[in-house]
């Protein structure tokens, strides 16, 4: 088997991007006292190992979404105050019809066969299967709720909560202004997910509209996006390409069409630096 490790990556001073071998985004945020670490990966090698690498002082946890490919680490940090909004209780749960035994590493199996080959080509899927917990870690956990306009303090650092409904009910951004960085989780990044609705009615892309309208609102405050997905660091511009991309498909005078592209397939429509699968099926 490769020895395969996550990529640690200074994006700011004192914070860092934790790939999880391309298939998905922590980051870690150092402060005087603490370690903030938004989302906690799928859960697969060792993030705990990872983590101490860049610092050994108390994590804090904050959720961007509760989808089992971002809280899937939680068990690395059994002392870790978890902060979540509560719109999401219970999605992971929900999820578990997903897995093949009903199990979350039944849902870690799941993810790295449909993503791996897609996000992470140059690894092999058997290498990658070889870094799931070799048993069932705990993975239900309690959490502190957020809100829109909360400022969390943890570790030292200060982030603003901003309720970005869409991706998942409960979806958040974290905006840290010392940094200029919002960490935008799945709510933006390089192609974005919203269900298919029953009669493909419009009520997701309406509802992430008024998510981008908010974002886009805010834009002064930050300067670029730290992404869940497909990259690192986007410029804040493509918040501007979905919201002109929602509008026009609220309007009618954009219209996307039916894909399938790798372990995707619905209704997609594209704009500027933007991909929205709105009416998707996987």
């Amino acid at each position: 088997m490769a020895h395969l490790e996550h990529k640690i990556t200074e994006i700011a001073p004192k914070i860092w991007c934790i790939s999880e071998y391309k298939l998905v985004n922590a980051f870690a945020i150092e402060g005087e006292t603490g370690l903030v670490l938004i989302d906690a990966t799928c859960g697969i090698g060792n993030l705990k190992e990872t983590v101490r690498k860049i610092s050994c002082k108390p994590v804090t946890i904050l959720l961007t979404h509760d989808h089992f490919d971002h809280n899937g680490g939680i068990y690395n940090f059994p002392e870790a105050e978890i902060f979540m909004h509560p719109d999401d209780d219970g999605l992971s749960r929900s999820m578990m019809g997903m897995s093949p035994d009903g199990t979350y590493n039944g849902l870690r199996d799941f993810y790295i066969r449909t993503r791996g080959p897609v996000r992470c080509p140059e690894y092999a899927v058997e290498d990658l299967l070889a870094l799931i917990p070799p048993e069932n870690p705990r993975w239900e956990f309690s959490y502190a709720p957020v809100n829109h306009g909360d400022v969390i303090t943890a570790g030292g650092r200060k982030l603003k909560v901003i309720h970005t409904p869409g991706h998942t009910d409960g979806s958040v951004c974290y905006l840290d202004s010392e940094s200029g960085i919002l960490f935008s989780g799945d709510t933006v990044n390089n192609s974005i997910i919203l269900m298919r609705q029953p009669g493909n009615d419009m009520k997701l892309v309406k509802r992430f509209n008024e998510t981008v309208k908010r974002l886009w609102e805010l834009n002064t405050e930050y300067d670029v996006l730290a992404i869940g997905h497909d990259g690192t660091l986007m410029d804040k511009g493509i918040v501007k390409d979905y919201l002109d991309l929602t509008e026009g498909l609220l309007k009618g005078t954009i219209t996307g069409e039916y894909q399938e592209t790798g372990f995707r397939k619905g209704d997609v429509a594209r704009l500027g630096k933007a991909e929205l699968w709105y009416q998707c099926d996987a």
